[in-house]
Order: structure tokens, then C-alpha cells, then sequence
């Protein structure tokens, strides 16, 4: 298990070096936060779409030598942005093109990288947390230090990005490829039915046996998406560090806030305690936001960083509880549709985040939203413990 668990964060770190360096990259190349939020939506929303091509096929066996096969696709992608970089031609029509190829196989991956966490952990709601810790979000604590030391000592951070994800990824095929894969399966992929096997992954999603944790997981991604246009009009805004080195650090919280929660998830009935304060917490940086108004950026650099723990948890949380009565031949069925409706509320989120902030008023309405959602998500727990007690109390 812990080889899985390390060949799996050292494939997310690649692509999560890269991810924090191309954006600021691509900021300055552009000059436009609306250019920001599309990147960001198509980053998740492409991220969606290879996770639902690949459900089904990862409920099919072989994990490991699938796995491989999208680290070589991805490999080969590196390569060629590279080679475009050094010619001079990687504009932003490119970079766009690019980016929704590259995190199609990220999105993917994560859907693999689960049933692998799954299978060797025995548990899917375990393998749903160390997932989490081991994906591109809680890669993000180590690969955020990475990418603030980088501009340090050379200008040409996004070659730098791609040298790392071709090392990251020729090392994840190494370790893939020497390791055993015990069990039979199917490899092929059989691209004549792709189409419905998306349908079914994203009906999988409603399954009955995941109901009231799949809504609550879609009031908590709508309440707390467009955490990266966020980020990134906050780096831009303050002056205390290079913009490079704020955004960075900004993902920093983010992926140490995955590791730091993951363990509040080991007791079932005290992760129901911690889901509450955190709401509280939610509706509470909500307020904050509003009353500190537009030009308090330091104060939103502090609200980011809680908002980073909120976020973290909610995400542990909401997918343990979704995937944990989850069916077993199913898993990778429903862990591609939890990841389809994540990409496409963050995704559209981004969007609608770039653009609100634009506006003058766009931090007002942004905290407005924090604070609805906290209340929502804090009431659907407590509806649900006081029904859940009704039950258990016996007659009579």
C-alpha cells in the first residue's frame, strides 16, 4: 500500500507543478482574469470528462497497467508542449488546447488512482480520503514549495514545470511497470461504446444507496467553488510577495489542508462534529468577507487559508460518506460521476468567480455565497442526526 500511495502522489505532483506554474504563466501572457477563469473551468471540466471515459474500465481489473498507459500519453504531451515552447509557438490558443488534452488523462488517472486506494486499503471510504491526500488537490502542500523556490533562480519557470513532469512521469512507468499486478481483467477500451458508459457513470451519482450525501455533496462544491480565480485575484491585489510566490503559496494551505483533516475522518460519528464546525466555520469567513469590503486583501489572504481547511474536509467527508455504502463492481462507476459533478460545479464555478470578481462588488457577493452555503450545509446535518436519532431510539 504505501508504494501505491507513493506512486500515485508522485504522478500528482507532475502534473500539480506544472498546473501552479502554467497559471501564472499563462496570467501574464494574457492580462485578463476572464482568460484566468476559462482556463480554470476547462481544467475541470475536461478533468470530468476523462474520468467518466474511464469508469467503467477501471471497474475491469488491471489498474496498474492502465495507469501506466495514461502516464505515457501524458508524457508524450509534456514533450510536445516543450518542443512548442522552445520554437516560440505555445500561444494562448495552444496553451488552451493543451491544457484540455493534458487534464482529460488527470482526470483519468484519479479515477484509477482511487480503485487502486481502494482495492489495497479494503475500504472505499478509506481509499476515498487517501486519494484525496495523494491527488493533484493535497499534492499541492509539496508542490507548492516547489514552485515558489523555482522563480527564485530562473526565469523560465514554465520549462522548468514541463522538465519536472517528464521526470515525474517517466518515474511513475518505472514503478508501475516493476510492480505485479495480481488478478485478471480487461485492458482494452473498447472506444465503441463510450458514449454510454458516460451516461452510466453519471447516473451512477443517484444511485439510491448514496442518497442524502450526494445533494449535500452538491451544496458544499456550489457554496465553495472558485477557490482558484480567488487565489489568484488575491496574489495579484497584494504586495507583499511576487505574484508568482503568493499564488503558490496560496496552493500551499490547500494541499496541506488535505493532509492535515484526513485524519479527523478516522472516527465515524466525531467526522459528523467536524463537518458541523466546519460549516460554522464557512458561514463565519462568509461574514468576514463581507464586512471586510474590496480593498482588504490581507484579510482575504487569511480568509483564503480557512477557507482551504473548509474546503479539504468537506471534500473528505462528503466522498467518504457518498462511496462508503457505494457497490463494490460499481465503485469506479460512481468515484468518475463524484469526480463529473466536483469538475463541472468547480468548473463552472471558475468561471462565474472570474467574472463576479471583476466586478467591484464581487467580494461582497462572494462572501454572501460562503455565508448561505455554511447555513444550508450546517441545517441538512442537523435534519439528518435528528432523524437518524428518531430511528435508532426503540419503541416503547
Amino acid at each position: 500500500m504505501r508504494a501505491i500511495f507513493s506512486t500515485i502522489l508522485l504522478s500528482s505532483l507532475g502534473s500539480t507543478v506544472l498546473w501552479l506554474l502554467l497559471v501564472p504563466s499563462f496570467s501574464a501572457q494574457t492580462q485578463s482574469d476572464g482568460l484566468v477563469g476559462l482556463l480554470g473551468m476547462e481544467r475541470q471540466v475536461l478533468g470530468v470528462v476523462g474520468a467518466l471515459l474511464v469508469g467503467v474500465w477501471a471497474d475491469r481489473g488491471l489498474i496498474g497497467r492502465k495507469f501506466a498507459l495514461l502516464q505515457g500519453a501524458q508524457l508524450v504531451l509534456a514533450v510536445l508542449f516543450l518542443v512548442m515552447t522552445w520554437w516560440g509557438t505555445a500561444g494562448p490558443e495552444f496553451v488552451l488546447v493543451w491544457t484540455a488534452l493534458r487534464f482529460a488523462l488527470v482526470g483519468a488517472s484519479s479515477v484509477l488512482a482511487y480503485r487502486l486506494l481502494a482495492d489495497v486499503s479494503g475500504s472505499n471510504a478509506r481509499g476515498a480520503v487517501l486519494q484525496m491526500v495523494t491527488s493533484p488537490q493535497g499534492a499541492m502542500v509539496f508542490a507548492a514549495v516547489i514552485c515558489a523556490a523555482v522563480p527564485a533562480w530562473t526565469s523560465h519557470t514554465l520549462v522548468v514545470a514541463l522538465l519536472f513532469d517528464i521526470v515525474t512521469a517517466v518515474l511513475v512507468i518505472a514503478l508501475l511497470m516493476a510492480r505485479q499486478e495480481e488478478g485478471e481483467g480487461e485492458f482494452g477500451f473498447e472506444w465503441r461504446n463510450v458514449l454510454g458508459r458516460g451516461v452510466d457513470a453519471v447516473r451512477s451519482y443517484w444511485l439510491p444507496e448514496l442518497w442524502p450525501w450526494n445533494l449535500i455533496q452538491i451544496v458544499f462544491l456550489v457554496s465553495l467553488s472558485g477557490m482558484m480565480v480567488y487565489a489568484s485575484v488575491i496574489a495579484e491585489a497584494q504586495d507583499l510577495v511576487p505574484t508568482g510566490m503568493a499564488f503558490s503559496g496560496a496552493w500551499f494551505f490547500y494541499g496541506l489542508a488535505f493532509w492535515v483533516t484526513a485524519p479527523l475522518l478516522r472516527d465515524h460519528e466525531r467526522a459528523g462534529r467536524w463537518a458541523l464546525v466546519f460549516a460554522g466555520v464557512l458561514t463565519a469567513c462568509g461574514v468576514a468577507g463581507v464586512l471586510a469590503g474590496h480593498g482588504a486583501f490581507p484579510v482575504h489572504m487569511a480568509l483564503y487559508v480557512v477557507l482551504t481547511f473548509v474546503n479539504a474536509y468537506w471534500i473528505h467527508f462528503t466522498n467518504a460518506r457518498v462511496l462508503e455504502p457505494a457497490p463494490a463492481a460499481r465503485i469506479g462507476q460512481i468515484r468518475a460521476s463524484m469526480i463529473f459533478y466536483l469538475g463541472l460545479v468547480f468548473g463552472v464555478g471558475e468561471q462565474l468567480v472570474g467574472l463576479l470578481l471583476e466586478l467591484r462588488s464581487g467580494l461582497l457577493l462572494l462572501g454572501l455565497a460562503h455565508v448561505a452555503g455554511g447555513i444550508l450545509l450546517a441545517g441538512s446535518l442537523l435534519v439528518i442526526r435528528t432523524r437518524t436519532r428518531r430511528t435508532l431510539v426503540p419503541a416503547g
